[in-house]
């Protein structure tokens, strides 16, 4: 970083003599001759060295005003390996608990004797056993393997519209928070009229019309889960772009998308971060919802929401076919929040020194 201000100043200095010369150019002849270094340099040659220059300029700029504004907002001043070291260690528990289960679901099934689909009508809803842990459901299912594979489909319904939410939230919000004025209260008048629209209803609308998928239903979550998310970079942004290193910024020409990916969602990814291990959690609630309607994944899948609804309507007679799908999803939520809890006391620097 020290170099790269030597190397700054250096820049700076070497731009502003070279753009004297170029007006000593312009004010008289364009083949007008100024000496430059014992040499003869003419207007193209004048113009290509103060191209250089500023190019010089702007990368050390880049790096200087980038670790400046980490240091201002506050966001990314301890080490990486700092960050993630103490995150695992206040919450290891969860940490551990979140990568047993997705190893379990990923990789259990391939070691199971038994398919998910496989039935046993003569067995019946059985309760566990040597042959069954969990026992079996009212098809003579083996309840561990339906299980596992229904995690595959939670998480990954958790983790792919929780990817779409993100994704929309994080370029709208941080062009409606930079922009500001007109275009900001548009945009953001909008997201409050979706704000004040049933998510389930239009989740159920867009499955109606469109048809129940697993793809459909990935988009459809996350096509409502990124309001939130929208606001919090929105005003992320709003508060940064007011600090001193984005005002250098602007004051040596970088263009608005530069500032805004290089030099501001840089310093807004602790909150960012937090607030995605916080949303995957309610898509997976929102999944199991949809999926205790029968709007979810649909037969013969299996999703811990369905397994959810399965069980809850033989709960009297079949206890466990609730017990097991409802630990399993309680552990995962309760891993999922303790995670986010423990990124946003790791990346968030002043909750740490207070």
């Amino acid at each position: 970083l020290a170099d790269a201000g030597a190397r700054l100043v250096i820049n700076a200095r070497r731009a502003e003599k070279l753009s004297v010369l170029a007006a000593e150019i312009n004010s008289t002849a364009p083949s007008t001759c100024v000496p430059v270094a014992g040499d003869c340099a003419d207007q193209a040659t004048i113009d290509q060295m103060l191209n250089t220059a500023k190019r010089s300029f702007a990368s050390d700029a880049d790096l200087i005003i980038v670790n400046a504004g980490r240091g201002l907002a506050g966001s990314v001043v301890p080490s990486a390996t700092t960050q993630w070291a103490e995150m695992l260690r206040t919450n290891l528990l969860g940490a551990a608990t979140l990568l047993l289960v997705a190893l379990a679901c990923f990789v259990g099934p391939f070691f199971s004797p038994y398919g998910y689909e496989e039935q046993n009508l003569d067995l019946g809803a059985s309760g566990p056993s040597a042959a069954h842990w969990l026992g079996t459901d009212t098809l003579g299912r083996d309840l561990l393997v339906r299980l596992l594979y229904g995690g595959r489909v939670s998480l990954g319904v958790g983790l792919a519209a929780t990817f779409v939410a993100l994704t929309i939230g994080v370029v709208y919000g941080a062009i409606a928070g930079y922009s500001g004025g007109k275009r900001d209260a548009v945009m953001m008048r909008a997201v409050d009229i979706m704000y004040s629209l049933p998510f389930t209803i239009f989740v159920i609308l867009l499955m109606v019309f469109f048809g129940r998928n697993i793809i459909l239903l990935f988009v459809a979550i996350g096509a409502v889960e990124w309001l939130t998310m929208a606001r919090i970079v929105r005003g992320q942004v709003m508060a940064v772009k007011r600090m001193e290193f984005i005002e250098a910024a602007r004051s040596l020409g970088f263009g608005r998308r530069r500032i805004i990916f290089r030099h501001i969602l840089p310093n807004i990814l602790g909150p960012i971060i937090v607030y995605t291990t916080l949303t995957i959690p309610g898509v997976m609630l929102l999944e199991a919802f949809l999926s205790f309607l029968g709007l979810g994944v649909q037969p013969p899948m299996s999703s811990w929401g369905v397994l959810i609804k399965d069980g809850a309507e033989k709960m009297e007679e079949f206890p466990w076919l609730l017990i097991f799908p409802g630990t399993v999803f309680s552990l995962t939520l309760f891993s999922l929040n303790f995670l986010g809890d423990g990124l946003r006391d790791a990346l968030d620097v002043r909750a740490s020194k207070d």
